[in-house]
């Protein structure tokens, strides 16, 4: 993957993450709102979708490592290149 399409992976999975967090507060103000009867199903509901939310921020950081990594990575490959190339020249 390319440092755009990390990046872009990056930012839509921070604005997932953002969504379905700020979706589950909503969830939950509106429990109380219901009749008692769905109380339980909406907290179910709402406990999966912050399990999901958890999941996302979870791939976030390992996709975030994975990314550095890669960047570090693609640094030590120049850095060895140009050692070689300045060798080379002497």
């Amino acid at each position: 993957m390319s440092a755009l399409g990390d990046a872009e992976f990056l930012r839509l999975l921070k604005e997932d993450i953002d969504y379905f967090t700020s979706a589950v507060e909503r969830f939950e103000d509106l429990i109380p709102r219901v009749c008692s009867s769905v109380q339980d199903q909406w907290r179910l509901q709402a406990q999966t979708r912050r399990n999901f939310a958890v999941e996302l921020e979870i791939l976030l950081d390992k996709a975030e490592h994975c990314v550095g990594a890669s960047v570090n990575t693609g640094k030590n490959k120049n850095n060895n290149n140009n050692d070689r190339s300045d060798s080379a020249s002497y």
